[in-house]
């Protein structure tokens, strides 16, 4: 694989015996694919089958438990520690050798972040004793033993020597993030006194016993340490460490270097970034290593797009670059890249959906349906044939809805009410740091021009149309609606909705030098706060909650960063535990905890009280007997991949609906 755009990306790279196609990695990601006692699914097959398919060069597969007794850290982690689980790693290599990819396993072992719910004897272990915050005399990680240690050294040996009869092609050893290895480097983490701590030598001593060992289990394959280049928290291991330390990796049998960052949960935005983590932060310290270690060296995180990529390895910052939830957005991310198609490339904008939790733990992602899902039977491309779909609402559900059907074969009609496509996307991506989420909003354009979708702009269709054009499926995507509130005053002209004002509608925007109140703490209140700040305007946040409860539906990782910028901005002035009960010309009257009232002056009053679903369309499209789906923040207030994956589910349900199920052969 070449490219005339990114010829470094895309030239090829021999590792001792190795020899990688192009410079792009899949990097290790936990999934919660595999089974509960560690073996490989077919889950687990499809899902990285379809990123080897996708052009990778290299795929990392997720962190595999060497000691499931001691380490085991999620309840479907993968696990190698004997050859019950042989079969499953041997179909995986088979799969992924086939679809043009090497592949290298990662081995782990969580020590003190390994829930003691998913040990057998329920006893959590580190390298050293840990007590509970609020009782001390309670001991949560015991510290593993001399002799328990040396027989982790082998663990680690016989999980390489059994991932190397697989057929894997290397392994990753994870010294990164806060897990066992990185917590005897770490002097957070390591206080012993003994053969494996006590100084900065003895730290190190785990590690590189299980580098050695490994070495000798692999004998000439690949090897490969990650480690976090800086830990980022006061106390730990800091890059001016770490650039001593790679060198000694090397020479206790490394060959190649995988630079991430950070530590959980302490410094875990350094580990997943939130949204506003600039482009490629990370280069420099894989930069560092490399230079200290003069070995190749994999960059990762915050790397989105190709000319990222192109320009670390031309600088020598690396010599591969590992995409992680960018390989979760598109798997074609290669492909497209090396064909010089860059805007066909569905971008990650860190929104961090994929940690949520939503998908029950299961990798997923907001913007592709169908990640964690690649077993689901393939949508007809013929499902619509002679079949019309009208969709209402251009926002994220509603163009993931008509593209769906568009490629199903409906003949499709999207109506939007505004002059832009978007919806609540544009007053998501308009705070502060969010701009990432203007990268969805262009590829879904971009996506729409292509499609056979027709598109009408600036066209708010009635219910009598849409009964009147008798489409074969309606899909109500039109949003929410602002929550109606009963305050005196409220119909005053200096009032207006938050989210309006996000998306660029209600009254002309607040000056520098006013002074505006906003009204509601969760996600949309403090970012507009936010907004108007950054602009020079005085804010006065009024929240019925807790400061501690601002923001609190936000993603977790983008919450942590947001509460902070917000207390410690001088411009804004938070109210907690307080309700406006009056409004005047110029006047906002609140109400706090005991009774206590006062009156902020104020040129403008923004409300984000929260918003409720718009469905009447839907009840009155159903009244009427027109199939309908109701997907997105019309059904249910959520992020965008609720909605996005709404739109999914509602396309499999009409898969349900038109099939016909062919009779069973057995």
């Amino acid at each position: 694989m070449s490219s005339p755009t990114y010829p470094n990306l895309f030239s090829p790279l021999r590792l001792g015996p190795l020899h990688l196609k192009n410079r792009v990695v899949m990097a290790p990601m936990s999934t919660q694919l595999g089974g509960t006692d560690g073996a490989v699914t077919p889950a687990n097959i499809a899902f990285y089958r379809e990123r080897a398919l996708g052009g990778f060069g290299l795929i990392i597969v997720e962190f595999t438990c060497v000691d499931p007794a001691t380490g085991r850290t999620e309840e479907r982690q993968l696990a190698l520690n004997s050859r019950r689980n042989l079969d499953g790693h041997l179909r995986l290599v088979d799969a992924l050798h086939t679809a043009g990819a090497k592949v290298f396993l990662q081995l782990q072992h969580g020590g003190r972040f390994s829930p003691a719910h998913l040990l057998p004897d329920g006893i959590t272990r580190g390298p050293s004793c840990v007590t509970s915050r609020k009782d001390p005399n309670k001991v949560i990680v015991q510290p593993f033993e001399s002799r328990e240690i040396q027989r982790l050294v082998d663990a680690f040996a016989t999980t390489a020597a059994l991932a190397t009869e697989a057929g894997y092609d290397g392994i990753e050893i994870h010294g990164a993030h806060g897990y066992l290895l990185s917590q005897f480097m770490s002097p957070l983490s390591n206080q012993r006194d003994d053969d494996w701590g006590g100084d900065f030598n003895r730290r190190l001593a785990f590690p590189l016993a299980v580098l050695r060992a490994v070495r000798l289990a692999v004998g000439g394959n690949v090897l490969s340490f990650r480690l976090s280049a800086d830990e980022f928290i006061e106390g730990g291991l800091r890059i001016e460490h770490n650039e001593r330390i790679a060198p000694l990796l090397v020479a206790a049998g490394a060959d190649l270097l995988h630079a991430s960052t950070g530590r959980g949960p302490e410094a875990f935005d350094k580990v997943m970034e939130p949204i506003s983590a600039p482009e490629g932060w990370r280069l420099p310290y894989a930069r560092r290593l490399r230079e200290a270690a003069r070995v190749p060296v994999i960059g990762v995180g915050q790397i989105r797009w190709p000319e990222t990529g192109e320009a670390a390895i031309a600088r020598g910052d690396a010599d591969l670059i590992a995409l992680g939830r960018p390989s979760l957005a598109d798997p074609q991310w290669p492909n497209k890249a090396a064909a010089g198609r860059r805007e066909a490339i569905r971008p990650c904008t860190t929104c961090n959906w994929c940690i949520s939790g939503v998908n029950g733990g299961r990798v997923g992602c907001a913007e592709n349906p169908r990640t964690g899902a690649e077993l689901d039977a393939p949508i007809p491309t013929n499902l619509g044939a002679g079949r019309r779909a009208a969709v209402i609402g251009a926002g994220p559900a509603g163009i993931s809805a008509a593209l769906l059907l568009d490629n199903a074969g409906f003949e499709t009609v999207l109506y939007e009410a505004r002059a832009e496509v978007g919806g609540g996307l544009i007053a998501s991506a308009t705070p502060p740091g969010k701009d990432k989420l203007f990268w969805y909003r262009d590829y879904l354009r971009q996506r729409l021009l292509d499609s056979g979708v027709a598109l009408h702009r600036d066209r708010r269709i009635t219910a009598q149309e849409l009964v009147a054009a008798a489409p074969d499926v309606a899909i109500i995507a039109t949003g929410s609606q602002a929550r109606t509130l009963t305050i005196e005053g409220i119909e005053l002209p200096m009032v207006t909705d938050a989210f309006d004002t996000l998306m660029g509608d209600g009254n002309a925007a607040p000056l520098s030098g006013s002074r505006i109140v906003v009204y509601g703490g969760g996600e949309t209140g403090c970012e507009t706060a936010e907004f108007f700040a950054e602009r020079g305007v005085a804010v006065m946040l009024v929240t019925r909650s807790r400061k501690d409860q601002l923001a609190r539906s936000a993603e977790m990782v983008y919450r942590v960063g947001l509460l902070k910028r917000l207390l410690t901005n001088g411009s804004i002035e938070i109210f907690e535990a307080s309700r406006i009960v009056h409004i005047a010309a110029g006047e906002v009257t609140i109400e706090s905890a005991g009774g206590v009232s006062r009156t902020l002056n104020a040129d403008r009053l923004l409300l984000a009280q929260g918003r409720d679903p718009s469905n009447m369309l839907a009840e009155q499209l159903v009244a009427a007997g027109v199939l309908c789906h109701v997907v997105g923040d019309s059904r249910q207030s959520g992020r965008i991949g609720d909605a996005v994956h709404a739109s999914y589910q509602a396309m499999r349900a009409l898969c349900a609906h038109y099939a016909t199920l062919p009779p069973l052969a057995c």
